[in-house]
């Protein structure tokens, strides 16, 4: 959670409707600022006008993958100069997926499917070790 009464802004990004509605179901509109995208293309251009604190990003997608976009938020990171938390959600359970991320830099990963009622927890803890390595 941001300071105070602030809610976080999180960008969920999936192309699948039921993975997007248990993030639904587990982040309370009352703490969190929520955005949707379902492609790597639309997280893209959301990033560029919202501003989230943390995108949860799906790896495999149509149009833009998760990878992909990934790898652009960070090169954009190093011209605008902001630092979002990002955490990687995939089914894939190949490590090496999750690896490639980890080199370009991301707080988590999330292993689908996952339990709604975890969800605020593991995305919590992801953001404040982020925020604590910021400072």
């Amino acid at each position: 959670m941001k300071n105070g009464s602030e809610k976080m802004k999180i960008l969920l990004v999936d192309d699948s409707k039921l993975v997007l509605d248990l993030y639904n179901l587990g982040l309370s509109d009352e703490l969190y600022e929520k955005k949707i995208a379902i492609n790597g293309r639309e997280a893209l251009e959301m990033y560029e006008n919202w501003h989230p604190d943390m995108i949860v990003l799906d790896i495999v997608m149509p149009e833009v993958t998760g990878f992909t976009a990934l790898k652009q938020i960070r090169e954009l990171e190093r011209t605008n100069g902001r630092n979002t938390a990002i955490v990687m959600a995939t089914a894939l359970s190949d490590k090496s997926d999750i690896v490639d991320c980890a080199r370009i830099g991301i707080q988590g990963y999330i292993i689908k499917p996952f339990k709604h009622s975890d969800i605020a927890a593991r995305l919590e803890g992801y953001y404040a070790a982020f925020k604590k390595n910021q400072k």
